[in-house]
């Protein structure tokens, strides 16, 4: 059973109707779309992580099925690795279009799945909690995982900060991290459309200190966005955005459409303390024990 903490005490909590509390009487509230403001009481009156426009294009993004690949790509990656029913943690989950898939695939193995959602953006998980109303959703910072020890068997971490030493704390033995990173390439058409001298990525680190790296996957692919409104959105979902200046964000009102390249780095880590044998409780994780490090281009046909 995946048990929340108290961000007060440490304290167990439970779901009473519609709050949570421990047994030193803390309380935090239900929101009417789901989700509990897990968030230290200094922290929680303040305003953390993608605000209500930046949630707003990359749920608009996402729906349009330009990443849809890698969506794709994460959730067979996640019903491999876990058993069906799993305790699964989205590390960053945003507004959950990549959870709501996760869910869905490791549903699809005929169990029952405890996946829970952690964003520091209130935002976001406010609209995670209603695409997936099936998981548990928690405003709460990946630095400081309102969990117990060694409580999930899989961690899924895109796009969002890399907490290594929290998520070991938080995974069990021989539990599973995967990482999307992006890669050199990765949307280098928008930014030569924004700056006058675009840069590339640095290079992608699969590797994380305390895991054993298993497996890593590239997809690359050139999608074409139809639309200004696609192409705003898609800027807009990027840290890009509130670090480039009104002048140059305004380049982008003169692009009705765009051919973007999308290039993406999948890694599979494992926990190195693996005393207590394979998470989960399927035996398709055991194929990583037996496959070498290797890159492919799956999504490169059908760009």
């Amino acid at each position: 059973m995946l048990d929340l903490l108290c961000p007060v005490c440490g304290g167990r909590l439970v779901r009473k109707e519609k709050a949570w509390r421990c047994e030193n009487h803390h309380c935090f509230d239900v929101a009417r779309s789901g989700y509990v403001n897990l968030l230290p009481p200094s922290a929680s009156g303040k305003r953390h992580g993608d605000d209500k426009r930046m949630v707003a294009a990359r749920t608009a993004f996402l729906s349009r099925g330009y990443y849809d690949h890698l969506i794709g790509a994460v959730a067979e990656t996640c019903a491999q690795l876990a058993g069906p029913d799993a305790c699964v943690l989205d590390a960053g989950c945003g507004e959950g279009t990549y959870t709501r898939a996760i869910y869905d695939a490791l549903a699809a193995k005929g169990g029952c799945p405890q996946l829970l959602g952690a964003d520091i953006s209130a935002e976001a998980v406010r609209r995670a909690a209603r695409q997936v109303p099936e998981g548990i959703f928690c405003a709460a910072s990946t630095a400081h995982l309102p969990l117990a020890a060694e409580s999930l068997d899989l961690i899924v971490n895109i796009f969002s900060p890399l907490m290594a030493e929290e998520f070991l704390r938080v995974l069990k033995p021989g539990g599973y991290l995967l990482r999307v990173v992006p890669m050199e390439r990765h949307l280098f058409e928008l930014k030569a459309a924004v700056y006058d001298r675009p840069y590339e990525n640095p290079p992608a680190e699969p590797a994380v200190e305390g895991f054993r790296l298993l497996r890593t996957q590239t997809l690359r692919k050139t999608i074409t966005l139809s639309s200004n409104e696609d192409v705003q959105a898609l800027f807009l979902m990027t840290p890009y955005y509130y670090k480039t200046g009104a002048e140059d964000q305004q380049k982008l009102a003169a692009v009705p459409s765009l051919r973007v390249t999308t290039e993406f780095l999948i890694a599979v880590c494992q926990n190195r303390d693996t005393k207590s044998g394979i998470p989960g409780s399927g035996n398709a994780a055991l194929i990583f024990y037996s496959v070498p490090m290797y890159a492919s281009s799956a999504g490169r046909s059908s760009s």
